[in-house]
C-alpha cells in the first residue's frame, strides 16, 4: 500500500471573469464550510414525491431501469443507483422535452436510502448541523460564486455521436438536502436540443440514454412542464447564454512530452516541441523529430478527403526579431518537407509561415516559458471535419512509444488498487476500481470506483485522482481563475500508443478555460463508504485501455497508480 501525504493548497481566490467558476470544494479545502442544504418552496420534496404534480410513479411509459438507455420516442425514465460521496442516493432521470423552440426541460428525482449512513459517519468535518440532511448540490449543482447552488445544474447533456454538450441554464431550487428515505425533485432547464436522444451525464451518478420528446408528449412522460416553468422561474441565477451546444474538445500530449494535440468539431492541432525537432538554433531535423512528424501524417491519414493544412513555426525571444524570423520559416518549412516524404498532400491545401517571437504560447524569459515558446503547430482542417475514420476499431499507435513504467501500484481494473490517503489529522485506505468503459461514438465512458474502508478517519480523495502537474490551470496548462478544476479528478488519463490521453473537455459561456468532462468536486475526506466518478475521455481505439494517475510537480509522493486490462464494452 502507498501513503499519500496531504497538500493542502490554500491561495486567494483570482479575480473572477464575468462567470468564472469557483468551485465550492475551494472553500472546503481552505478550511471554509459549504453551505448547507435548505428546504426550498421551489423543490418538490417528500416521502414519495414526483416530479409531476398528479403521479408519484417512477415511470408513466415503463418501469426505470438501472444505467439503461432509451430508444428515440421512449417515454421512460432511466435509473441509476448513485454512490455520491459515500452516500446511497438513486436517481431517476426523465426523457428531455422541448418546451419550445428555444428551451428544453429534463427533470431528476433524488432518493436517499433510508438505511444510508449519517454524514458524521461518511465524511469527516462534515459542517452538517447535526441534521444528517445530505446537501447534494454540493457535487450537483454549478460550482460558481455567480450561480450558487441551482439545483443539480451540472448535470450534462451529451450528444456524443456529433460531439456536442449542452449546460444547464438553470435549476429548480438552490442547495437541494436529503434526509435518509427522503425524495426530492428538480427541474433543469437547457437550450433547444436537437437530437432524438441524448447521454445524460450526472455528476457521481454516472450516464444514461434517454429519448427527446416534444412537449405534447410531457404530460405521458411524467414532466408537467407548469411546474417546472414555475420552479425555474423562482431561481435568480439563470444563465441565457449557455442555451447552445458546444463542441466537446480532446487534448493528448506525447507520453515524452514531445507533442500535444488538441481536436475540436472543425480543427486538430498538432504542437512539435522544437527542442526536440530540431537542434539549438538550426532547422535541420534531429533524431525526435522522426516520431513528432509521423504523428502528424497518422493524422493526416485519418482523414484521406484531405482539407486544409498549416504549419506555423514559433521561436523563443533570444535572438534578435529577423534572426528568429528567418529561423521560424526554416523550421516550419523542415517539417513540410518531411511530411511530405511521410504522407501525400495532394487533397491537402497547404500553407506554411513563420511567425518568429511574436506569438508566445507561454509569456515570460524564464527557461521553462522559452521552451514552451519554441515550436511548431500543424493545423488540420479537414472537409469532412475532424471526425476519425474508423477510429473505434483499431487503436491510434503515434510515436510507437513503448509503455512507461509504473509509478505506483498497479492492477487490473476490476481488481482494483488499494492506497493509504493521508489529511492533515486524518487518513484512510482507498480501493481504486474500473471494471469497464462503454463506447459511444468517438468517446469512452467510465465510471470508477472509489471505497473507502471502514475504520478510516477521512481519507482526501482529490490527492488521488486529480492533475499532478497543474495547478490554478487545467490539463492544455490555460491559466487564469482555473479553480474549478481545483479539485476536479481530472488526472484520471488513458495511455495509447504513445500518447497521454485527458479527460474530453469543453470550453462554454461560462468559461475563459477548457473544462473537463468528470468530477468537479472530489474535495471530502471519506471515512467510508462508496464515490463513485464519471469521466468522458477521447477513444483511442482497441479492446482495452489503460487508466493512468501519474505522479507529478504537485502531487504528493504515493499518489500514483495504474489500472490494467479494462473491456472497452460497445454500447
Amino acid at each position: 500500500m502507498v501513503s499519500v501525504f496531504s497538500h493542502s493548497r490554500r491561495v486567494p481566490y483570482p479575480t473572477p471573469s464575468r462567470r468564472s467558476f469557483v468551485v465550492l470544494s475551494a472553500l472546503a479545502g481552505a478550511a471554509l464550510p459549504v453551505l448547507a442544504g435548505c428546504d426550498l418552496p421551489v423543490v418538490s420534496k417528500g416521502k414519495g414525491g414526483s416530479a409531476s404534480s398528479s403521479r408519484s410513479s417512477t415511470t408513466a411509459g415503463g418501469s426505470a431501469s438501472s444505467g439503461s438507455s432509451a430508444k428515440a420516442g421512449s417515454t421512460d425514465w432511466q435509473k441509476l443507483d448513485a454512490h455520491i460521496m459515500g452516500h446511497k442516493v438513486s436517481v431517476e432521470v426523465s426523457p428531455v422535452i422541448r418546451q419550445d423552440e428555444k428551451t428544453s426541460i429534463i427533470a431528476l428525482r433524488l432518493t436517499r436510502a433510508k438505511d444510508d449512513a449519517s454524514i458524521d459517519a461518511v465524511v469527516a468535518n462534515s459542517y452538517n448541523g447535526n441534521d444528517n440532511k445530505l446537501s447534494i448540490s454540493n457535487y450537483l449543482g454549478v460550482p460558481s460564486i455567480f450561480r450558487p447552488g441551482t439545483g443539480a445544474s451540472l448535470v450534462k447533456l451529451l450528444d456524443l455521436g456529433s460531439g456536442r454538450v449542452w449546460s444547464a441554464i438553470n435549476g429548480s431550487g438552490l442547495f437541494l438536502d436529503l434526509a435518509p428515505g427522503e425524495k426530492i425533485s428538480s427541474f433543469l432547464s437547457f437550450g433547444k436540443v436537437d437530437s432524438d436522444t441524448v447521454t445524460v451525464m450526472v455528476p457521481m451518478a454516472g450516464f444514461v440514454t434517454v429519448s427527446v420528446l416534444e412537449a405534447d408528449a410531457a404530460k405521458k412522460a411524467d414532466v408537467n412542464l407548469s411546474i417546472a416553468q414555475t420552479s425555474l422561474d423562482q431561481s435568480s441565477h439563470a444563465a441565457p447564454e449557455l442555451a447552445a451546444p458546444v463542441t466537446i474538445d480532446r487534448y493528448t500530449r506525447a507520453l515524452d512530452d514531445s507533442t500535444s494535440t488538441q481536436a475540436g468539431g472543425k480543427d486538430i492541432t498538432v504542437t512539435l516541441a522544437s527542442d526536440v525537432t530540431f537542434a539549438p538554433d538550426s532547422a535541420d531535423l534531429a533524431s525526435g523529430a522522426e516520431a513528432q512528424i509521423q504523428t502528424v501524417a497518422n493524422q493526416l491519414k485519418q482523414h484521406p478527403d484531405g482539407g486544409t493544412l498549416t504549419i506555423v513555426g514559433h521561436t523563443d525571444d533570444v535572438q534578435d526579431d529577423a534572426y528568429n524570423q528567418t529561423l521560424s520559416d526554416k523550421r516550419a518549412n523542415a517539417v513540410k518537407t518531411r511530411l511530405e516524404q511521410l504522407t501525400s498532400l495532394d487533397k491537402w491545401k497547404t500553407s506554411v509561415s513563420g511567425k518568429g517571437e511574436s506569438q508566445p504560447k507561454v509569456k515570460g524569459t524564464t527557461d521553462q516559458a522559452r521552451a514552451a515558446n519554441r515550436r511548431v503547430e500543424i493545423t488540420l482542417t479537414p472537409t469532412g471535419g475532424t471526425a476519425r475514420k474508423g477510429a473505434s476499431a483499431t487503436p491510434n499507435n503515434a510515436g510507437g512509444a513503448t509503455l512507461p513504467d509504473p509509478q505506483g501500484p498497479v492492477a487490473k481494473g476490476s481488481e482494483g488498487v488499494t492506497l493509504t490517503s493521508k489529511g492533515t489529522d486524518t487518513s484512510g485506505e482507498v480501493i481504486i476500481t474500473l471494471d469497464h468503459v462503454t463506447r459511444t461514438g468517438e468517446y469512452l465512458l467510465g465510471t470508477i470506483t472509489c471505497t473507502v474502508k471502514d475504520g478510516s478517519t477521512g481519507a482526501p480523495l482529490h490527492a488521488l485522482l486529480e492533475d499532478p502537474q497543474t495547478l490554478l490551470a487545467n490539463q492544455r496548462g490555460e491559466d487564469g481563475g482555473a479553480l474549478p478544476t481545483f479539485n476536479a479528478s481530472d488526472g484520471l488519463t488513458l495511455i495509447a500508443g504513445g500518447e497521454r490521453i485527458f479527460a474530453a473537455d469543453y470550453r462554454d459561456a461560462d468559461t475563459e478555460q477548457h473544462l473537463p468532462l468528470t468530477e468537479l468536486n472530489v474535495s471530502d475526506h471519506l471515512k467510508a463508504g462508496i464515490a463513485s466518478v464519471c469521466v468522458v475521455w477521447p477513444d483511442p481505439g482497441g479492446d482495452t485501455v489503460i487508466l493512468d494517475h501519474p505522479e507529478g510537480k504537485y502531487s504528493p509522493k504515493g499518489t500514483a497508480f495504474r489500472l490494467t486490462d479494462i473491456p472497452v464494452k460497445n454500447s
